[in-house]
C-alpha cells in the first residue's frame, strides 16, 4: 500500500495533533484533580458561581460551629441545673420528713444539717458554673432593669429581650386584684362541743373545740396549725375569717363540720382564690395569684406583684429593661440572634416573693426546721424546684427548637450547596475517562500518521520549500 500526502495534509495533521494534545492535557489535569474547572479560563461563569457557593458554604459552616458552641453552653448549664434539682428534692424530702410527730429533736437537727449542706452545695454550683469564663447561673447572663418600684413589684426576672435598638419600657397595669380563698364565721361563742376538719393547700387538720370557745380561741387553735393546713385565721370584730396563706385560683379553703354546730356565714363552707388581671403595654398576661408572666415578641419577663399593689386595683407602674442578657448569634443575620437571660439562682433568689426563698430554710432562717414551718419549708423547696425546672425547660426549648432545628437546616443547606458546587466544578469520572481514552487514541493515530509522513522526506522538503 502506498500513501500520497501533500503539504496541506501534513499541516492539518499537525494542527489536529496540537488540538488533541491540548485537549488531552486538559483531560489529564481534570482526572488528576477530579475537577472540571482548574483555572478561570476553563469556565469563567462557573468560577463566579463557585465563588458564591464557597462564600455561602463558609457562612453555613460558621453558623454550624456557633450552634455547636451554644449547645455546649446549654449542656454545661443544664448539667449544673440537674444537680441543683436533685439537691432541692433532698431538701424538700427532709423538710417533710421533719414534720413527722415521732421525729426527735436530734433527727430534726440531722435533717437541718443536710438541708444546710445542700443549700451550700447549690450556691457553690451557682457560683462556679462557667463556660469559657462566662458565668452561667449567678446572673452573669442576666438583664439590667431600671425604674422598678419595689413597693409595687418584686422578683423581676427578664427571660429575654432585644435591647439592641435601645431601652424597652414596660407599663404594668393592674385591672383586677388577686384574691385569697376565704370563708367566715360570725355566730359568736360556740354553743356546744364542735369538731371540724379544715383543709387548705398544705393539708387537712381536725379540730375539736369545747362549748363556750370564743372566736379568739378558735383563731389561736387554727393558727397553731397554719403550717399544716396553709390556712390562716384572723378575727376582725365579731367575724372570724379563714383565709388561704397565698393568693390565686390554685388556693382553697374548706371546712367540714362532723360534730356540733358551727355554721359558716351564708352556709359557704369552701372557697377558692383568684388571680390578678394584669396587662403589660396593653397586652394580656398570664397570672398565678400575684405571680405574673408576660411574653411578646422577643420580650419575656416575670415578676411578682407586692400584696399592697396586687390587691389595690386599678393601679399601674412602669419599669425598663436597659441592657444585658446573652446574645447568642447563629450567623450574621440579626434575625437569628437568640436573646436569653437568667437571673441569679443563688439560694437568696431561688423560690419566689410570695412563698419565700431557699436561704430562709437554712439554720437561723425564718423557715428553718426549728421554726416548725415544715410545710412552708417544703413549699419553698417546691417553688425553687419549679424555678429550676422552668429554666431548664427554657434552655431545652432553645436547644431543641432553635439551635438543633437550625443545625439540621444548616446541614441540609450545606449538602445542597456542596452538591450544586460539585455539579459545576467536579468531573464525571466515567465520562471524562471515556473522553481521555478517545483523545489518547486520536493522539496515537496522529503520531503514527506523522511517522509515515516523515518517511517521505522529499515531500516534507517540498512542503517546507
Amino acid at each position: 500500500m502506498s500513501w500520497t500526502l501533500n503539504g496541506s495534509d501534513m499541516l492539518r495533521t499537525l494542527n489536529t495533533l496540537s488540538s488533541v494534545s491540548a485537549q488531552l492535557a486538559l483531560s489529564n489535569a481534570r482526572l488528576a484533580t477530579g475537577k472540571r474547572i482548574n483555572q478561570a479560563m476553563d469556565d469563567p461563569a462557573g468560577i463566579v458561581a463557585i465563588a458564591s457557593l464557597d462564600q455561602r458554604l463558609a457562612e453555613i459552616d460558621a453558623a454550624g460551629r456557633n450552634g455547636e458552641r451554644i449547645n455546649s453552653i446549654i449542656d454545661t448549664a443544664d448539667g449544673a441545673l440537674s444537680q441543683i434539682s436533685s439537691l432541692l428534692g433532698t431538701i424538700q424530702s427532709n423538710a417533710l420528713s421533719a414534720a413527722g410527730a415521732s421525729v426527735t429533736a436530734e433527727e430534726r437537727g440531722a435533717y437541718q444539717a443536710e438541708i444546710d449542706a445542700a443549700v451550700d452545695a447549690i450556691d457553690t454550683l451557682v457560683n462556679t458554673t462557667t463556660f469559657n469564663g462566662v458565668r452561667l447561673l449567678d446572673g452573669g447572663t442576666g438583664y439590667n432593669t431600671s425604674g422598678v418600684d419595689t413597693a409595687k413589684l418584686a422578683d423581676v426576672r427578664v427571660n429575654s429581650a432585644d435591647t439592641a435598638a435601645g431601652t424597652i419600657s414596660l407599663e404594668v397595669a393592674l385591672a383586677a386584684a388577686a384574691e385569697k380563698a376565704v370563708i367566715s364565721y360570725s355566730d359568736g361563742n360556740l354553743t356546744d362541743d364542735v369538731t371540724f376538719s379544715l383543709t387548705g393547700n398544705n393539708g387537712t387538720v381536725q379540730f375539736t373545740l369545747a362549748s363556750g370557745s370564743t372566736i379568739s380561741n378558735i383563731e389561736t387553735a387554727v393558727n397553731a396549725q397554719s403550717d399544716s393546713t396553709g390556712v390562716v385565721a384572723e378575727a376582725d370584730g365579731g367575724t372570724l375569717y379563714f383565709r388561704s396563706s397565698e393568693y390565686g385560683s390554685s388556693q382553697s379553703v374548706q371546712i367540714n363540720v362532723t360534730d356540733g354546730t358551727f355554721d359558716m356565714d351564708g352556709s359557704v363552707t369552701s372557697d377558692t382564690g383568684g388571680d390578678a388581671t394584669v396587662t403589660v403595654n396593653g397586652l394580656t398576661t398570664t397570672a398565678d395569684g400575684l405571680q405574673v408572666y408576660f411574653s411578646s415578641g422577643s420580650t419575656s419577663v416575670r415578676f411578682s406583684l407586692t400584696e399592697s399593689f396586687g390587691t389595690g386595683a386599678p393601679a399601674s407602674t412602669t419599669f425598663s429593661i436597659t441592657s444585658g442578657g446573652a446574645g447568642w448569634q447563629l450567623d450574621a443575620n440579626p434575625i437569628n440572634r437568640i436573646h436569653y437571660g437568667l437571673t441569679s439562682l443563688n439560694s437568696a433568689y431561688l423560690g419566689n416573693d410570695s412563698v419565700g426563698y431557699l436561704r430562709s430554710i437554712k439554720s437561723g432562717g425564718a423557715n428553718d426546721l426549728a421554726s416548725g414551718n415544715y410545710h412552708q419549708a417544703s413549699n419553698i423547696a417546691s417553688a425553687a424546684s419549679l424555678h429550676v425546672a422552668t429554666e431548664r425547660a427554657r434552655l431545652g426549648a432553645i436547644q431543641s427548637y432553635t439551635v438543633n432545628s437550625t443545625l439540621s437546616s444548616l446541614s441540609a443547606a450545606s449538602t445542597a450547596h456542596a452538591q450544586a458546587k460539585s455539579r459545576i466544578e467536579d468531573i464525571d469520572y466515567a465520562e471524562e475517562t471515556a473522553n481521555n481514552n478517545r483523545l489518547q487514541l486520536l493522539m496515537q493515530m496522529g503520531t503514527t500518521l506523522l511517522s509515515m509522513m516523515n518517511q517521505n522526506r522529499s515531500q516534507i522538503l517540498n512542503l517546507l520549500g
